[in-house]
């Protein structure tokens, strides 16, 4: 009985460490991250301005804050980039890397406390909203999301 156990046991080891070997030695790169999480993210040009300075905005502002090495933020920049193209004309588009010392005062007043965070932040309303995270999933959900603010200015009759 014992002798049955230990050539079991020695079975279960010697698959155990065939296991291990194989994967430790022959792991395949297609399950490594594909994007360096250490690299810049690229911000679009033309479309988004670097910083929030608020003070320069003639109308409402779109403020998305985020880090470098965030997956969604990564995820997410291009779908900002698209909507900044399509509501330029009503919209400032901004990004805040919160990785930058100078921008902590910014993270406190906005309470950051996940990547990425998006504002809709409009002087002339004297208001600053966060976006519902269900709007990140892709151009159109945030544009919807947008329009509705615009609506809202109408209705108040808030020209820009």
């Amino acid at each position: 009985m014992k002798k049955k156990f230990f050539i079991g046991l020695f079975i279960f080891a010697v698959i155990g460490l065939g296991i291990f070997f194989h994967l430790f030695f022959n792991h395949n790169k297609s399950y490594e991250p594909q994007t360096n999480l250490q690299a810049p993210i690229e911000v679009p040009e033309n479309t988004v301005v670097k910083g929030l300075d608020l003070k320069q905005a003639n109308k409402p502002v779109i403020a998305m804050f985020y880090v470098d090495w965030c997956g969604y933020c990564r995820r997410f920049m291009p779908i900002f980039g698209e909507v900044s193209k399509k509501m330029n004309k009503d919209f400032t588009f901004s990004v805040v890397n919160c990785d930058y010392p100078e921008n902590l005062k910014l993270l406190e007043e906005y309470n950051i406390n996940h990547f990425p965070t998006v504002y809709i932040i409009d002087n002339d309303l004297d208001f600053k909203y966060e976006m519902n995270m269900s709007g990140f999933n892709d151009a159109e959900s945030c544009i919807s999301e947008l329009k509705r603010h615009l609506k809202l200015r109408a209705k108040l009759n808030i020209k820009k």
